[in-house]
């Protein structure tokens, strides 16, 4: 059922857009837990407060600051994020074949062609990005994921954004066997990748989430 109604098949092949979907879905999740753990909270207090109050002061008397440090690597880290699902997605026609890069030859044909396309989508995505780090500020995160999320992060976008970025440099060629079974392709470890990624983005809200439940 859903699959029926987030069908983009005439876009992409079915194997991509269930794993996009699965991306995708793991994001609007990390959305609903993150209202739903705020939610949780107001609940709680309003039970306990001997007065009433706005939803916008318990948010305000709820933040806690992440620094500045953490708070401009998690706003990179999504800006690039967004950078990698276009990448891993658009670039070539074997991914979409009916909307990709090469589609638009002026911009394919020119030698910053890639850099123009990552600009393009840290600009259409930038509200996103810019908004979506401002959640942390309702949790608190460990020392210990917050290095995660710091250091592994980048990492492993920036060998995401390789691998697809290396897919396109060698297009007509398209997506091929590392090794000795068919699932591992520059394609996938590229996917894997942005998937590990976008789960140590969304652990502290998943964690927070869980935490609220006991």
């Amino acid at each position: 059922m859903i699959l029926e109604i987030l069908d983009i098949s005439p876009l992409i092949p079915k194997k991509y857009e269930i794993s996009l979907i699965a991306l995708l879905a793991i994001m609007v999740g990390g959305w609903i837990m993150h209202l739903m753990y705020l939610k949780r909270i107001e609940v709680k207090v309003r039970k306990t407060a001997g007065s009433e109050f706005k939803t916008r002061e318990l948010k305000n008397s709820l933040r806690l600051p992440q620094g500045s440090n953490f708070n401009t690597l998690v706003l990179a880290a999504w800006s690039l994020f967004f950078v990698d699902l276009a990448f891993l997605y658009i670039l070539t026609p074997q991914i979409s074949p009916n909307w990709n890069y090469l589609g638009f030859a002026q911009v394919a044909s020119s030698d910053f062609g890639l850099a123009i396309l990552g600009v393009g989508v840290i600009l259409v995505s930038g509200l996103l990005a810019f908004n979506i780090p401002r959640i942390y500020r309702y949790y608190l995160i460990p020392r210990g994921l917050k290095r995660s999320m710091v250091y592994m992060t980048p990492l492993l976008l920036v060998i995401s954004l390789y691998l697809s970025s290396y897919l396109g440099t060698i297009f007509p060629q398209g997506d091929y066997s590392l090794g000795n079974t068919a699932y591992l392709t520059p394609w996938n470890l590229a996917y894997v990748t942005l998937f590990a990624a976008l789960i140590l983005l969304i652990l502290p809200v998943v964690a927070g989430f869980m935490e609220g439940s006991k």
